[in-house]
C-alpha cells in the first residue's frame, strides 16, 4: 500500500485551503486531479474523509498528528493487511472461476470435429498436415502464431506483426513443447491448452488471468532460424 501513503503525502503537499478553491491555476488543477484520483481509489473501502481532509490540512501547517504515530503505523499495517487478504480472497475466486470454465470448454471442444486430445489434456485439431520433418524437443524453431482466449479474444500474434518467432522448443509453455515435436515443417494446427499447459494459476498479467485455458493457432515455418529471423522468444512460463 506504498501507493496510497505517497498519494497521501503528494496531497498534504499540493493542497491547502486556498489551493482547494483555485480550479483555474495548473498546481489547482493537479491538487484536484490527484485528489479525485485519490478519492476514486478509497471509494470501495470505509474511509472518514473528513478525517483525511483533516490529516491533510495539519500536515501541510507543520502540526503535530491528532492522532499518535504509533497508531497510526498500528492502523495502516492492518489495512494494508486486509486488503492484501481480500486481493487474495479475490484473485482465488477468479482462479476457481476461471478453472471450471476452462473445463467445461475443453470438455465440449473435445467432442468437435477433427479434434485430438492428448494425455495431458492438450488438444489440436491439424488445419495443414505440412510435408516436412518434425522437430526435436531441443530444436529451435521459427514458427508464426495467434493466441486468444476461449472467448475469441486475441492477446497475442506474429501473423499481425509480420515477424514469426524463433525460440527453442523446450524453452516455452509446457503445451507448445508437447505440440510442436508433433508437427512437420508447413503444418499449421490449432492448439487448445489447458490452463496448467499453459501459464497456470499465476496467470501472465495483466493479459493473461489465473487458471486460463487458451487457444492458439500455430505455423511452423521451419526448424531452425532463418537467415533473417524477426522475434526472439515465445511464450513462456
Amino acid at each position: 500500500m506504498l501507493k496510497f501513503s505517497l498519494k497521501a503525502l503528494a496531497l498534504a503537499t499540493l493542497f491547502s485551503p486556498a489551493l482547494a478553491q483555485d480550479l483555474e491555476s495548473e498546481q489547482g488543477q493537479l491538487g484536484y486531479a490527484i485528489g479525485y484520483e485519490f478519492g476514486s481509489e478509497t471509494s470501495q473501502w470505509e474511509v472518514d474523509i473528513e478525517a483525511v481532509v483533516a490529516a491533510i490540512r495539519d500536515a501541510n501547517a507543520g502540526r503535530d498528528p491528532q492522532v499518535a504515530p504509533e497508531t497510526m503505523q498500528q492502523v495502516l499495517a492492518a489495512f494494508n493487511e486486509q486488503v492484501r487478504e481480500e486481493r487474495m480472497e479475490q484473485f482465488q475466486r477468479l482462479a476457481e472461476e476461471n478453472k471450471v470454465r476452462a473445463d467445461e470448454f475443453l470438455a465440449e471442444n473435445e467432442s468437435k470435429n477433427g479434434i485430438v486430445t492428448l494425455s495431458s489434456g492438450v488438444q489440436y485439431r491439424v488445419i495443414e498436415e505440412g510435408e516436412g520433418n518434425r522437430p526435436s524437443p531441443s530444436d529451435t524453431v521459427t514458427v508464426h502464431y495467434r493466441g486468444s482466449k476461449i472467448d475469441g479474444r486475441e492477446f497475442d500474434s506474429s501473423f499481425r506483426t509480420g515477424q514469426p518467432l524463433v525460440f527453442q522448443i523446450d524453452s516455452v509453455l509446457e503445451g507448445w513443447q508437447e505440440v510442436l515435436p508433433l508437427m512437420r515443417e508447413g503444418a499449421y494446427w490449432q492448439v487448445f491448452l489447458p490452463p496448467e499447459m499453459a501459464f497456470g494459476v499465476r496467470g501472465d498479467p495483466p493479459q493473461i488471468g489465473p487458471n486460463e485455458a487458451l487457444k492458439f493457432e500455430i505455423e511452423l515455418v521451419q526448424i531452425g532460424a532463418p537467415e533473417e529471423a524477426a522475434q526472439q522468444g515465445g511464450p513462456s512460463n
